[in-house]
């Protein structure tokens, strides 16, 4: 399984790397602050109901099944590269009042989800006492 996670695991460290990179080059000094503020909030609430709500009634799971979810999840794979492409291409939306917290927000909660769900999977099976199956 290291061979499919770990290349996957250094895309979103790169991605997570890469989200800091933008919060220092769109946010000025005074909104940087409030930004990472919600962008850490957002991704704890992500992280959270992701967990809850995909996998809180479950009894057993897969021991890999979590990390795959995090890190292969669609939505947030699309939503990844929305938000690069608004970096790259949207000058429309970064001239909006709030558009670069939104482009930061939305990759920083992205990439450090990805991370923090896979790197917290064991804490949360052990706190639901969820059986491991392999």
């Amino acid at each position: 399984m290291g061979l499919i996670l770990g290349p996957l695991l250094l895309f979103w460290i790169m991605a997570a790397g890469f989200s800091i990179y933008i919060g220092n080059a769109l946010l000025e000094d005074g909104q940087s602050f409030i930004a990472y503020l919600i962008a850490i909030i957002t991704t704890l609430v992500y992280v959270l109901l992701s967990f809850l709500i995909r996998f809180g009634n479950k009894k057993e799971l897969w021991v890999f099944e979590i990390p795959f979810f995090f890190m292969t999840n669609k939505i947030s794979l699309f939503l990844y590269g929305v938000s690069i492409f608004f970096y790259v291409w949207g000058d429309a939306l970064k001239a909006q009042e709030y558009g670069n917290e939104m482009i930061f927000i939305l990759n920083f909660t992205l990439a450090f989800s990805a991370i923090i769900g896979t790197f917290s999977n064991d804490i949360f099976i052990k706190s639901l006492a969820i059986k491991r199956t392999h």
